[in-house]
């Protein structure tokens, strides 16, 4: 199984702590944040890796190479021009020859990633995305779940919500289908995919226990440094 890992992301809201180094490259208690999401898939036996670049790419690719000294077999999808999500994912079609992992860059969720595929696998899904329970998820969006786990519905952030929710851990798995969905040029795989994926009921969601660890904002960097530099 490979996993496609979403690194196009601009990172503007961490260069005042890291300029302009890729978001990717954030070191994260001694450690650039990309080679950690590797050592984890290839801790789960996952070693073949998409890395899907923009910004960046070339400082990015002359840290981690071909995944030589990590364990890993790094194939790279570099974007000359911004595509979001959803348009990095069709660039990379050529990558795609059966079920596959996608990671956002900038998270790290604290689970088995072979659990999301068993349970898109299980239930015979398009598509299932691990959510994880927050405190707090007023800054965050939502993902709501029926009684079968099928999401149903996903809420952008409102700072008017009061008390816990579940929110997207960052690490899908999806079938082939999903890229008979992709339109060519940019598109967001959270807001022009996901939620026609869910309205059919080809989505489930997986509720996990644990944490996931997220580098989007400094403050959630400065969080994901506290508790893995612990």
């Amino acid at each position: 199984m490979k996993a496609l890992v979403l690194e196009g992301g601009l990172g503007t809201r961490l260069r005042p702590r890291f300029g302009d180094l890729p978001k990717a490259l954030a070191p994260l208690a001694g450690r650039p944040f990309a080679e950690r999401q590797i050592a984890w898939l290839v801790g789960a036996g996952i070693r073949d890796i998409v890395m899907c670049a923009g910004v960046g790419a070339d400082q990015l690719r002359a840290v981690l190479g071909e995944g030589e000294g990590l364990g890993a077999r790094i194939a790279w999808s570099i974007e000359r021009e911004p595509l979001g999500t959803g348009g990095a994912l069709a660039l990379a079609a050529s990558h795609v020859d059966g079920p596959v992992l996608v990671v956002n860059g900038d998270t790290l969720a604290d689970c088995n990633p072979w659990a999301v595929e068993h349970a898109r696998w299980e239930r015979g899904a398009e598509g299932a995305l691990a959510l994880f329970e927050v405190d707090d998820a007023a800054g965050r969006g939502r993902v709501e779940c029926d009684e079968e786990d099928r999401i149903v519905r996903f809420v952008e952030k409102d700072a008017k919500h009061s008390g816990a929710a579940w929110v997207s851990g960052g690490l899908y798995a999806f079938s082939p289908g999903l890229w008979s969905r992709l339109p060519s040029g940019s598109s967001s795989l959270e807001r022009d995919i996901l939620p026609a994926m869910a309205a059919e009921h080809r989505l489930v969601g997986l509720r996990l226990s644990g944490a996931f660890h997220d580098i989007g904002t400094p403050e959630e960097w400065e969080r994901a440094q506290r508790e893995l530099g612990a």
